[in-house]
């Protein structure tokens, strides 16, 4: 930041969560904790704060492949889950931008996202092995380009794409959406603005990878310069390195062995809604209640859990889930293996319930569409909103209520 700059700051506050720490970034931004806290920032170009922590330092310089190192410990005696994993969106959740992780289109034609005001667009470009970002104002006669550094997102769905600066990682504001194969506003952007600011903070990353380390030097909170990108063994596993070093069932966390309880908050981690900290992101270990690290859920009789993001609190409002004592996210779905066959989804319902009682059986139908089409359909999120051209919009996720839905329009989960 330049002398000029400097002198452009202004004061404002914002609510954060209780971490019990107080960070100082150097670049003229004080962020505390535990309290109504102010921030000093650029009045031109200034970082908008979105969640608990705000980072600085030197661009961290993570692995080509993220997650090499890791799965190569527990390939020699886990071969074909590892191979099997590697296909998972789990594993692909992100990643360094590159050629072949980067879903979105750059093709001439198809490289361009028009927005509301017709002086307003941006261009996604590649420029040998590197991609970028640039958002033009023709009235204005100004625009503003940036890396595309990191992926966020597997790309089943889409993806949003971040950028360094000054050591803080910001998401950029046109995103990718697969089924229309085409580039939209990133969620939480407004349209027909440049608009580079929004940060990419642990929470957020806490659930799109293994792990992020804060660090302090100086007075300055950072991120350390080895991290890891995909979702990898330890997420929830826990810490390898002496089941590595003399492997035994006793030296690593199984989740298979764990009770229902503690299987669901592995992955309710990431699987049960907003939930505001109670301990710094990163420091949750598998096995451990939730409840110590995350504010506790809503009551799930009252609480209306969203689609997007809130799996757990949707099937636990499921007369499947109240009846089944053991039942669990593993009873359905096995994370090491990609899963999106509909009607082999189904034929886990068929393991308690007999199809020859169905009432479309019955009435000499058959069950062709599968269980999950019509017991668990897609339903739009109130949650994740997307601003357009034309308006708001809304994506639509699969429900985890399983239960039964009176006749519908169906809706495509894009």
């Amino acid at each position: 930041m330049t002398l000029q700059r400097q002198r452009l700051l202004r004061r404002v506050t914002i609510a954060s969560d209780d971490t019990g720490a107080n960070f100082h970034t150097g670049l003229g931004i004080r962020l505390e904790f535990g309290r109504e806290c102010d921030i000093i920032v650029p009045m031109r170009r200034h970082l908008r704060v979105f969640g608990p922590l705000l980072l600085v330092g030197c661009r961290p310089a993570g692995p080509v492949d993220p997650l090499a190192n890791e799965l190569a410990s527990c390939a020699p005696c886990h071969q074909s889950i590892v191979g099997r994993y590697r296909q998972t969106a789990h594993y692909a959740t992100s990643a360094p931008a590159t050629a072949a992780t980067i879903k979105g289109t750059f093709a001439a034609g198809h490289d361009v996202l028009k927005t509301r005001d017709t002086a307003v667009f941006f261009r996604m470009e590649q420029r040998g092995s590197q991609f970028f970002q640039t958002g033009v104002d023709s009235r204005a006669r100004r625009s503003e380009t940036q890396s595309i550094d990191l992926d966020i997102g597997s790309g089943r769905r889409g993806q949003t794409y971040g950028y360094w600066r000054d050591g803080i990682l910001v998401e950029l504001p046109v995103s990718y959406l697969t089924a229309p194969n085409e580039w939209i506003n990133s969620p939480g952007y407004p349209d027909g603005q440049i608009d580079f600011t929004h940060v990419v903070v642990p929470r957020c990353l806490e659930c799109h990878s293994t792990r992020f380390t804060v660090e302090q030097q100086g007075g300055r909170a950072r991120y350390a310069s080895q991290y890891q990108l995909g979702i990898g063994c330890a997420k929830c596993h826990g810490d390898a390195t002496a089941h590595v070093a003399a492997p035994t069932a006793q030296n690593v966390r199984n989740p298979a062995r764990f009770e229902r309880d503690r299987k669901l908050d592995t992955c309710g981690l990431c699987h049960s809604g907003p939930r505001r900290l109670l301990r710094p992101p990163f420091s949750f270990v598998a096995g451990e209640p939730l409840d110590q690290y995350l504010v506790p859920q809503a009551d799930s009789s009252t609480a209306r859990p969203d689609v997007h993001g809130d799996q757990i609190g949707l099937l636990a409002r499921s007369r499947c889930f109240k009846q089944s004592p053991q039942m669990s996210c593993a009873t359905c779905h096995d994370v090491h293996q990609p899963e999106r066959d509909l009607t082999q989804m189904s034929g886990k319902c068929l393991q308690c319930h007999q199809a020859d009682r169905h009432p479309a059986i019955r009435a000499g139908g058959d069950l062709t569409a599968g269980c999950v089409g019509c017991h668990m359909p897609t339903e739009e999120s109130r949650g994740l909103q997307l601003n357009g051209a034309t308006g708001q919009s809304a994506l639509s996720f699969r429900s985890h209520r399983i239960a039964v839905y009176p006749p519908r329009a169906p809706v495509t989960a894009r």
